[in-house]
């Protein structure tokens, strides 16, 4: 089992951000007495077939790094006597370099967690200025040593790629510097323009004007492959690890596991259910034990659900776990997709899985359609 916090406080909300945050972290104090409000009164249990011990928690946001760290540690303390958790678990922090100092690392891994994932973006400073980042290449790669220093072995840094006026040597310095410094884990993820957000209002659907397709292609491959070149290998479509280093707590989304959910603007899955928190902290203050039912999953969902999350994953769809988990074959359900997907060599398929292949990772979206 699983649990997800979201703690939607930052400095500047970033203009491609389309994620529920506020800046008025004023508000942070009465946010974590509600949040451990919602905590402590948790009596949700989840599937008898799953096991009710925590294995990976993940405080997301937002920027958990941006309010005080007494307030994210509490409520850390809260879930360890609340839930039991496992000896070995992976229990990871978000932060961003503009508010993560020296003090809040060693608190962060004094209260246990010992993973740490850092909004870096970019290295270079006019992309970083761009894309409406509070800091430099300089405070990215301090706050990369901060978090060396404060005791965390396993750090994971994010990129954006597709920024107008990036190249792929960026791209590449960039990968080289994070992992010349330590950092285990790299998430690379494509600009997007989503509606409402001040590059939707810049940028309209007209990116592709900046940033052609075929670059931005060139770009992906380029990096998952310069990536590997340093044995830090993709095991899911936007995130590349020194194996024995991926997101445990990510694998499980994409294994269509369970897991808790707690804070506003967050969302859950238990009991077959997925649930939402209101996008409102002022509203989840007030009430922070309601929740919304957006939908109940049946078997037949399931199945499509689980196929459609394995698809992103480098392993695919493993044939063994899919029959034990539905009793039926892959192919009993969906030989009709896997057929026309491999025939259009979207897919290929050994003894073992269904995988995506590197032309299906350019066209993910509409293999993932075909299963759902």
């Amino acid at each position: 089992m699983h649990i997800y916090v979201h703690v939607p406080f930052c400095a500047a909300k970033c203009p491609y951000c389309s994620f529920y945050s506020i800046t008025k972290v004023d508000l942070a104090s009465s946010y974590f007495d509600a949040l451990i409000r919602e905590i402590k009164a948790c009596e949700e249990v989840p599937s008898a077939a799953l096991s009710n011990e925590i294995s990976t928690i993940y405080f997301g946001g937002g920027t958990p790094s941006y309010v005080d760290s007494k307030l994210v540690c509490d409520a850390l303390c809260v879930i360890r006597e609340k839930f039991s958790l496992t000896d070995r678990g992976e229990y990871t922090i978000e932060a961003n370099p503009n508010s993560l100092t020296l003090d809040k690392a060693r608190a962060y891994k004094a209260a246990g967690f010992n993973r740490i994932s850092i909004g870096i973006q970019s290295l270079h400073d006019e992309t970083l200025r761009l894309l409406g980042r509070l800091h430099n290449r300089k405070e990215a790669l301090k706050a990369i040593e901060i978090a060396l220093e404060a005791g965390f072995t396993n750090v994971s840094g994010d990129l954006i790629i597709g920024v107008p006026g990036q190249t792929i040597e960026d791209l590449y310095e960039d990968a080289k510097a994070l992992i010349d410094i330590g950092v285990k884990h790299i998430s690379m993820y494509s600009l997007s323009i989503e509606e409402g957000t001040p590059f939707y209002a810049k940028y309209g659907d007209k990116l592709s004007e900046y940033v052609d397709e075929d670059t931005e292609r060139e770009m992906y491959h380029g990096l998952r492959k310069y990536l590997s070149s340093f044995g830090i290998e993709p095991y899911e479509i936007s995130n590349c690890a020194i194996p024995g280093f991926e997101s445990n707590h990510n694998n499980a989304y994409w294994s269509a596991n369970e897991y808790y959910a707690f804070g506003s603007g967050s969302h859950g899955y238990l009991n077959s259910q997925r649930f939402a928190h209101v996008d409102d902290v002022c509203a989840y203050i007030n009430n922070p034990l309601k929740r919304t039912i957006e939908e109940t999953l049946d078997e037949e969902d399931k199945m499509h659900e689980f196929s459609m999350l394995s698809l992103r994953t480098s392993s695919g769809i493993d044939k063994v776990e899919f029959k034990k988990r539905y009793g039926k074959s892959v192919h009993e359900v969906f030989e009709k997709q896997i057929v026309s997907n491999v025939s259009k060599g979207l897919l290929i398929e050994d003894s073992e899985s269904i995988r995506l292949t590197s032309k299906g990772l350019d066209l993910a979206n509409q293999v993932f359609m075909d299963f759902l």
